[in-house]
């Protein structure tokens, strides 16, 4: 799962690069373009999902009818029925429950590989190869004493902070290593690889001086490579931020959003409540031990969220289902039973007169009501009365003819 989030970072990157570019190097407008565009390019997506709500809701005074049909029944197999008339009918009207979940499923690796693409900025944004990287790291710890190599070869962030300011960029140049061996698998911005180690260390001052860096600094004084589990004052804000925005606009954007009967149901579950916090309540976890710009694009995503949202019901409302639609919906029903009942009936009533008719026939003909003819040897019928005397004579004859033969000798 890690290499395809690779993959997909090495693709997202250039389009990073461009939004860091566009704006300046100012990395938090960066992030803020870059959640654009991915809303942008997923737009389709959510024309789908709302057009799926859109089915939905044209759909619930059905469910509603089901529901009600079985609304005083609570046990296990009642609840089983129901959920199963509710997906005949699903399935019977051609609407799939998964069809609106397509978008969440793609935004998720989205957000996965920029994490690899914030976490490293050194590599994804600035470029560098993974034998200058660790050389940069080795020589920012020494400097700064902020990180072992270790620890944060692929966790660059920091480092490329520190990097944006001039002078801080000049010292860490001036305290590369003169002397040293080439890493393995180093190569050069041309692409080529280096005889010993002082044409190594050109290429990486070269590297260092003409390259852009992104910088980090908000308003001058919000440093978004900061974690805020290091520094508590002020960056403390910022996950208790991330757990207002993103349970606020939750909140709005189920008003835009067609809610299910079974989701309105569960809404008054103290579990599915408890979830509504959970979610948030993660994510500032989370933002709370990762640096803040992860923490800031999950605040962009939410609030541009909330305005695809705002717009989409706009152009494709739902339809709000009435009373008389219920109604209607309930008559409707009425019907369809009362049909099925009547064509029961008449295929009871069908047969009743097919049994009655061979009734009539099996009386007409002698054959006692009821009687069925046996199969096998022992349905050959008995032979009548008449025929057994006249074989019974005939014996009797041949008997005579034989005593008189006998006299006659």
């Amino acid at each position: 799962m890690s290499t395809i989030l690779g993959y997909l970072a090495e693709g997202l990157k250039y389009l990073m690069i461009f939004c860091d570019w566009i704006c300046g190097h100012n990395y938090w407008i960066a992030l803020f373009l870059f959640a654009f565009i991915i809303k942008l390019v997923l737009f389709p997506f959510g024309i789908k999902q709302q057009r799926s709500q859109q089915k939905l809701a044209k759909l619930r005074p059905k469910e509603e009818v089901i529901r009600r049909k079985y609304r005083d029944r609570t046990d296990q197999e009642s609840v089983r029925k129901m959920n199963e008339e509710i997906q005949a009918m699903y399935r019977e009207e051609k609407y799939s429950q998964f069809s609106g979940c397509l978008p969440m499923l793609l935004q998720l690796p989205i957000l996965f590989s920029l994490y690899y693409i914030i976490q490293n900025p050194l590599h994804y944004l600035c470029q560098f190869g993974k034998a200058q990287i660790e050389v940069i790291m080795e020589t920012f710890h020494r400097l700064t004493g902020y990180a072992s190599a270790s620890t944060y070869q692929n966790i660059t962030i920091k480092a490329t902070s520190f990097l944006n300011d001039a002078a801080s960029r000049q010292s860490l140049i001036n305290a590369l290593p003169v002397d040293g061996t080439v890493p393995t698998g180093a190569v050069g911005a041309a692409g080529q690889t280096f005889a010993n180690y002082a044409e190594f260390r050109a290429d990486l001052v070269q590297q260092l001086t003409t390259k852009n860096f992104p910088n980090f600094k908000m308003f001058g004084f919000i440093d978004l490579s900061v974690m805020p589990s290091e520094q508590i004052l002020w960056y403390i804000l910022i996950p208790i931020i991330t757990f207002g925005l993103l349970l606020l606009t939750a909140k709005l954007q189920k008003k835009f959003t067609y809610q299910p009967l079974s989701a309105e149901l569960q809404q008054k579950n103290f579990s599915t409540k408890l979830m509504e916090y959970m979610m948030p309540a993660l994510s500032a976890m989370i933002a709370f031990s990762l640096p803040s710009a992860l923490a800031f694009y999950w605040i962009y995503q939410n609030v541009l969220g909330f305005g695809q949202q705002v717009l989409l019901s706009k152009l494709f409302p739902t339809p709000k289902m009435s009373e008389a639609e219920i109604k209607e919906a309930l008559k409707e029903a009425d019907r369809q039973a009362y049909e099925a009942k009547k064509a029961e009936e008449k295929r009871k009533k069908s047969i009743h007169e097919e049994d009655r008719a061979m009734s009539e026939m099996n009386r007409g003909t002698g054959v006692p009501e009821g009687w069925v003819e046996p199969m096998g040897p022992s349905s050959v019928k008995p032979e009548s009365t008449d025929s057994k005397k006249g074989k019974k004579s005939k014996v009797l004859d041949r008997a005579e003819m034989k005593n008189d033969k006998k006299e006659d000798k």
